[in-house]
């Protein structure tokens, strides 16, 4: 499965091949690495008709799914700034808007929003207005410190950031990200997206998050936001300041492997135990088991006492989590104070 991503990927990239398997096995490889409507625009002469006319489907698949996405950002957008709250549009529909030109070729499942953390309380209640309900998707969503909460409307999901990462998990410099923000508009709705730098190491820490177990399109995302050498070495150094080299260094390894041609790639260097051992699985269609996706994350700690501290937090949230499901039994609603 590895050389026919890899395949897949060249295409992508402006390589043209051959066909590199049936129709049906390459079909399932790129709608699981979300490459398939990306691989629409790619030169594909010589591949089976009814499978590049099942790429163009996705696309345009991916289109239709992307203005029902939009249109909610754009809601939550407007609502939030009435309630004077900034919001900076994350991840995928940020990627559509400012690494990827043409339209439907980054799929994307939800809408991802960042306000500020001191803004949480007006964020969730401008939510609640809008019809939105809390999802208790994680131990501690409810917690005061925690960094995100999901909220679903009519089968779409919302994901409010208040923080990039967990604060046990590294030691992002806020002033910074907010005062590098770029504008942007979404519809009638202000909002931002991130510097680019920025944008690539919380792309690397959602990785890490995920154990590395993602789709390669989340490789070209990267190579996208780091075109180059000099702008990839800024952001190693921004993210060894912030404490979170390790996924950083592991994200550019991984896409170093897949994507050869990558302007941005990460200079030669040995390539150190905890990345290797990442990119030496990725590819197969097995999912990384449980346990080596706790050897993983523990391994992606730029530190011990970073590790344990991150370890403490969880922990206490998963015993608090427990109660909270088997003893009190609040809904999601509820524990977030939002009773109607």
């Amino acid at each position: 499965m590895i050389s026919l991503l890899r395949s897949l990927l060249a295409a992508i990239t402006g390589r043209p091949q051959a066909q590199p398997a049936g129709a049906d096995e390459v079909l399932a490889l790129a709608r699981r690495h979300r490459l398939s409507p990306l691989l629409s625009l790619a030169d594909l002469s010589g591949w089976d008709a009814p499978l590049a006319a099942t790429l163009r489907r996705d696309r345009l698949l991916t289109v239709a799914r992307h203005l029902q996405l939009a249109q909610v950002a754009e809601e939550c957008a407007e609502a939030l700034t009435v309630a004077a709250v900034p919001v900076v549009l994350l991840k995928g529909l940020a990627y559509n808007m400012t690494i990827y030109d043409e339209a439907g070729v980054r799929p994307t499942s939800d809408v991802d929003l960042l306000v500020p953390d001191a803004a949480r309380r007006t964020a969730f209640e401008t939510l609640d207005r809008l019809g939105f309900e809390p999802r208790a998707a994680a131990p501690g969503f409810d917690d005061a410190d925690y960094h995100e909460v999901a909220w679903t409307r009519n089968g779409v999901e919302v994901d409010l950031h208040l923080l990039l990462a967990p604060l046990a998990r590294c030691q992002i410099d806020y002033r910074d990200l907010w005062g590098s923000t770029r504008d942007a508009t979404l519809g009638r709705a202000r909002v931002a997206t991130l510097h680019p730098r920025h944008a690539a190491i919380f792309h690397a820490l959602h990785m890490a998050i995920d154990h590395f177990d993602v789709p390669a399109i989340y490789l070209l995302d990267l190579s996208r936001l780091l075109p180059s050498a000099a702008e990839h070495e800024q952001a190693e150094a921004l993210a060894r300041a912030w404490g979170c080299w390790r996924p950083f260094a592991t994200a550019g390894v991984l896409t170093a492997a897949f994507l050869p041609d990558w302007d941005g790639a990460p200079r030669a260097s040995p390539v150190a135990a905890f990345s290797a051992r990442v990119v030496g699985a990725y590819g197969s269609l097995e999912r990384v088991p449980r346990p080596e996706q706790l050897v993983r994350k523990l391994m992606h700690f730029d530190t011990r006492p970073d590790a344990v501290r991150y370890l403490a937090v969880q922990a206490r949230r998963n015993v608090r989590e427990i109660y909270e499901r088997r003893v009190r039994r609040r809904s999601p609603r509820q524990r977030l104070a939002l009773e109607r």
